[in-house]
């Protein structure tokens, strides 16, 4: 699987290894297939003005999604988008008392997973419970940030 990572602003993030590592092992661990998918990383002022424009709320949050839905002419399925706020990461992660960098992993799980259309707000918890099986697996991976 092919992951495209853009950076829009200054706090280390994830490296495009680590979020390729973490996608195969959801695609595989979920039974789903893909080629491509992407990860951009914003502060919170382009976050706020994301959040504003698609969800119509005036402040930042941590992470959307923007699935990309049906495969290209060619047959090739891109999933979409994760955005993830770099600067609210850093504000959860300091208020769970966990590393920065653990929160932005978690962040891209809960994006990536709703690419592969799970849905924690009209599911049976089916997507918290695969949050809580894969995160100690993909804790353990390197991130290779930048």
């Amino acid at each position: 699987m092919r992951i495209a990572k853009r950076n829009f602003q200054v706090r280390p993030t994830l490296g495009a290894g680590a979020l390729q590592s973490m996608a195969g092992l959801v695609v595989d661990h979920a039974g789903g297939t893909a080629d491509s998918a992407s990860f951009v990383f914003v502060d919170d002022a382009r976050m706020i003005e994301h959040h504003l424009h698609y969800m119509g709320i005036d402040r930042p949050t941590d992470v959307l999604a923007f699935p990309a839905g049906d495969p290209d002419p060619s047959g090739e399925l891109d999933l979409g988008d994760v955005v993830i706020c770099t600067d609210q990461a850093a504000r959860q992660a300091a208020g769970q008392g966990i590393g920065y960098i653990e929160e932005l992993q978690v962040l891209a799980l809960h994006g990536f997973l709703h690419l592969l259309g799970y849905d924690h707000e009209h599911d049976n918890g089916e997507m918290r419970a695969l949050e809580q099986e894969l995160r100690p697996r993909i804790m353990g991976m390197r991130h290779g940030g930048g």
